[in-house]
C-alpha cells in the first residue's frame, strides 16, 4: 500500500511539477501543441501567474488590447518568459504591438532564404551548433539592439534575438513558420526545446 501512494504522489508531483506556456495567436499550423505542455488560448486569460512562459505567433489582426500589452509585459518584467514570433506581412499584428512598446521598435523586410545562419560563440540559446538553422518561409527582421543578443542571422539581418527583460526573459522571433507541421525535423524541435528551456529558466 505505501509504494501504491508513493508512485501516486511521485505522478501528482511530475504533473503538477510541468512548465506551463500559454500560446495565443495563429497556432493552427503548429506541430508543438501536442508535444509540449500548452495551454491554447484566443485571448489573454485573466490570470497569467499558472503560466511561466507565454508564446505569441503573431496574426494579421491582434485580439490584445493595451491592457493585455501592459499585463504581458508585468508577466516578463516578473520573470515570466515571452517568445514573440513573426513572418512576413501580415502576420506581424502581436509582435509590433509588443516590440514597440518594449524596444519602441518592430520587424521589417521580407527575406525568401531557407537557412539562416549564427556567429554567436556563446548566444543565450547556443545555436552555433546547429549548422543549419532553417529561417521560415518568408521571414523578416528585427533592428539591432543592444538590450538583446542577435542568435541566428538571415542575410546580414538579425532573424533571432534573445534577452532579459526584468527578472524574465525574451525571444524575438522573425520566422516562427519553421515550427508549422510541413515544415517539423529534428533542427525545428531542437529549436523549440532550446526556445523553452532559454524561456522557462
Amino acid at each position: 500500500m505505501k509504494h501504491v501512494l508513493y508512485i501516486l504522489l511521485l505522478m501528482a508531483h511530475m504533473c503538477f511539477a510541468q512548465e506551463s506556456i500559454l500560446v495565443i495567436g495563429n497556432s493552427e499550423k503548429l506541430c508543438y501543441l501536442e508535444q509540449f505542455p500548452v495551454v491554447d488560448s484566443e485571448n489573454l486569460p485573466a490570470d497569467l501567474s499558472p503560466y511561466q512562459a507565454i508564446y505569441i505567433f503573431s496574426s494579421s489582426t491582434s485580439q490584445l488590447t493595451k491592457d493585455d500589452i501592459v499585463r504581458i509585459i508585468s508577466f516578463v518584467e516578473n520573470g515570466g518568459g515571452l517568445y514573440t514570433g513573426s513572418e512576413n506581412w501580415p502576420f506581424q499584428a502581436e509582435s509590433r504591438q509588443i516590440t514597440q512598446e518594449l524596444y519602441k521598435k518592430e520587424n521589417y523586410g521580407e527575406y525568401k532564404i531557407s537557412v539562416a545562419s549564427s556567429s554567436v560563440e556563446n548566444g543565450n540559446l547556443n545555436l552555433k551548433t546547429i549548422s543549419e538553422i532553417p529561417a521560415g518561409e518568408s521571414t523578416v527582421a528585427f533592428p539591432l539592439d543592444h538590450r538583446l543578443t542577435v542568435e541566428a542571422w538571415i542575410e546580414d539581418q538579425p532573424l533571432i534575438l534573445s534577452g532579459k527583460y526584468g527578472k524574465g526573459r525574451i525571444i524575438i522571433d522573425g520566422g516562427y513558420s519553421r515550427f508549422y507541421c510541413a515544415h517539423r525535423n529534428e533542427v525545428c524541435d531542437e529549436l523549440f526545446e532550446r526556445f523553452k528551456l532559454f524561456l522557462i529558466k
